[in-house]
């Protein structure tokens, strides 16, 4: 009987420090990894424009909401609108979410047009709109989707096509998403002090 409680105990005292170190330590690890990924500084265009809906859009918009936007072409619109609509369907609650949509399609010029969600915004590139010119200017080939932060800052793109990719946008956008002092975690004891 002895032998039992001996085993047990060694291993409450060696086995589970040594788990949740690990878990702990690769939960670290990821988020050291997103941060990298995350580390760009370009900033976003200011100014204002109007959108599709003639709705202002300022970069005054951009404060304390985490963003997306979106380059959408006449090929790639079908899998970005289900993309976006699970995106908006999962932020749409937290009101901290701006999707901003640029449509560069000119056969299409009312794709993802949609006035009953807030922080929508879609803008026809095809209007030669000074947004999508200077957005577009630096925008990498190849990408869909870029991550702005609540700085005002694009933060990384992400291509459409893959689903690790937009997998890493949505964690990255959870990562980022701007939280109020109330929702911070604090310890019982530290209110009470």
């Amino acid at each position: 009987m002895s032998r039992k409680i001996f085993i047990t105990v060694i291993l409450m005292l060696f086995l589970l420090p040594f788990v949740s170190w690990y878990y702990l330590q690769s939960g670290l690890n990821w988020r050291k990894q997103a941060q990298a990924i995350m580390s760009g500084t370009q900033p976003f265009p200011s100014g204002e424009w109007k959108d599709r809906t003639s709705r202002l859009f300022s970069t005054d918009d951009l404060a304390e909401h985490v963003s997306i936007v979106t380059l959408v072409s006449c090929e790639n619109e079908k899998s970005i609108s289900s993309t976006l609509d699970s995106l908006y369907r999962q932020f749409k609650e937290t009101k901290k979410a701006n999707f901003i949509i640029l449509n560069t399609c000119k056969e299409k010029p009312e794709l993802l047009s949609d006035t009953t969600r807030t922080d929508w915004y879609v803008f026809n590139c095809g209007d030669s709109t000074t947004l999508c010119d200077l957005v577009l200017a630096n925008w990498p080939s190849g990408k869909t989707h870029a991550l702005i932060d609540r700085n005002k800052v694009i933060r990384a793109y992400y291509d459409e096509v893959t689903k690790d990719e937009k997998k890493m946008l949505l964690e990255h956008m959870a990562l980022l998403l701007p939280r109020e002092r109330s929702d911070h975690i604090e310890l019982k004891r530290g209110s009470e002090k």
